[in-house]
């Protein structure tokens, strides 16, 4: 596999997906409020981006996967409040992703390092990182892998790229798996993190924030 060339086209279908470039202001500054470990208003986004907090009620609604409480609160985009297979620690505070893969740039994203603790999705070895916004530390298995895919063109990114989106215990192990799941391509966490990298460069261009980590100093 030509990984830069890979690398291109799928931080370029991922940018897609978000719509539009208002997207990314909101996705960013969302991500940082939900490292404070508790659902977020959409007031309090709205303050955040100096919204009408109709505008960012709608565009919450349009993203499609985007899980709320029962009081209209947002519980997780990308990163959630609630459990799964990826737990997302910062500063002693554990949340979770949706994917091996945002595990990998968002760090980058909300400018804080984050503890990574999940398994291999085919054997269920744990797999354990340290992610910052420039470096992974302490991966173990020190031959970790993750799987990636293209996602097709829809507005649902979990269900196209987030599921199918996995840490292995080794490349081998990962391509193993992969043989029956059509469309997967299995890289190193190295390999996985520089895509990471790309990704998050190209979303904070797409912002207007100056300050990476601003949003939760309120």
């Amino acid at each position: 596999m030509n990984l830069a060339h890979y690398t291109s086209e799928l931080v370029e279908r991922l940018t897609l997906a978000n719509r539009s470039e208002s997207f990314a202001d909101l996705f960013v500054v969302l991500l940082r409020e939900l490292t404070k470990g508790a659902p977020v208003s959409p007031a309090a986004l709205a303050l955040a981006l100096n919204w009408p907090v109709e505008r960012v009620t709608a565009a919450l609604e349009q993203a499609v996967s985007t899980e709320w409480d029962d009081d209209g609160n947002v519980l997780g985009y990308g990163l959630t409040l609630r459990e799964t297979a990826h737990a997302f620690e910062i500063e002693g505070r554990r949340l979770y992703t949706w994917c091996a893969f945002d595990t990998l740039f968002f760090p980058a994203l909300i400018d804080r390092a984050a503890h990574v603790v999940s398994r291999c999705a085919a054997t269920g070895v744990p797999v354990s990182l340290t992610v910052t916004p420039n470096a992974i530390q302490d991966v173990a298995p020190a031959g970790a892998a993750v799987s990636l895919i293209l996602p097709q063109e829809t507005p649902d990114i979990r269900r196209a790229f987030c599921c199918h989106v996995h840490f292995f215990a080794s490349v081998a192990t990962g391509q193993k798996w992969a043989a029956t799941h059509h469309g997967i391509e299995v890289v190193s966490v190295q390999d996985a993190f520089a895509v990471g990298r790309e990704r998050s460069e190209r979303l904070l261009r797409a912002t207007c924030l100056r300050h990476p980590g601003s949003a939760d100093h309120a």
